[in-house]
C-alpha cells in the first residue's frame, strides 16, 4: 500500500473520531448534570481510541479539533469555556498518550482515562481558581471534582474499551493494530 492511501485512511480514522468526539460532547451538553462545572467527559473517548488505534499525534489533532469545532458548534469560540476545554483536553491528551505509550501495557486503558480525567480537571481548576474566580472557597470544591472525575474517567475507559473491541471485530475497518496491543488495553 503507498503512503498516500495510508495517509488518507488515517485522515479518515481522524475524521470519525472527531466526529464522534463531536456527537458525545453534542449529547453530553443535553444531559442534566448537578453543577454547571461538572461533565461527563464522554468527548474523551474518541482521543483514547485515538491513541491505541492511531497514535499519540492523533489523538493530540482528535483533542484539538473536537475542542475547536464544538465550541463552533455551541458559540463558545474563544470564550472562556473555549479556552478551558482546549487546556483540559489538550492537557488531558498530553498525559493519556505519554502514560499509554510508557506504560508498556501495565495499565489499561480505564488506568489511562482517569489519569486523564484527573489531569483535565486539575488544569481547568487551577486555570478558573489563578485566572477567573480568585477565592479560596473555590478550592474546597477541588474533591468533590476529584471524585467525580474519578467515577466518570473509570466509565469513559470502560466505554472505550467497548467501542474498541466493537471496531477491532469489525473487518471492513481495515484497522491495522497488533492483536496484543489491544488486548493490553482491554
Amino acid at each position: 500500500m503507498d503512503k498516500k492511501s495510508i495517509n488518507t485512511k488515517k485522515l479518515v480514522y481522524i475524521s470519525l473520531l472527531v466526529s464522534i468526539s463531536i456527537v458525545l460532547h453534542t449529547l453530553e451538553a443535553m444531559l442534566p448534570l448537578p453543577s454547571p462545572w461538572i461533565k461527563l467527559g464522554i468527548t474523551n473517548i474518541g482521543t483514547l481510541l485515538a491513541i491505541v488505534l492511531l497514535g499519540f499525534q492523533e489523538a493530540l489533532v482528535v483533542a484539538f479539533l473536537r475542542a475547536l469545532i464544538g465550541s463552533i458548534l455551541f458559540g463558545t469560540f474563544l470564550s472562556p469555556t473555549f479556552m478551558l476545554s482546549l487546556a483540559g483536553g489538550m492537557s488531558s491528551a498530553i498525559v493519556m498518550g505519554l502514560f499509554y505509550k510508557f506504560s508498556f501495557g501495565y495499565f489499561s486503558l480505564v488506568s489511562v482515562s482517569f489519569l486523564g480525567a484527573y489531569t483535565h480537571t486539575t488544569v481547568v481548576m487551577a486555570l478558573v481558581y489563578f485566572f477567573i474566580i480568585h477565592h479560596n472557597e473555590l478550592l474546597y470544591l477541588f474533591p468533590i471534582f476529584l471524585l467525580f472525575s474519578a467515577v466518570t474517567g473509570i466509565m469513559n475507559g470502560l466505554l472505550a474499551n467497548v467501542f474498541l473491541r466493537k471496531l477491532t471485530e469489525e473487518k471492513s475497518l481495515d484497522i491495522k493494530i497488533k492483536q496484543n496491543e489491544i488486548a493490553k488495553t482491554i
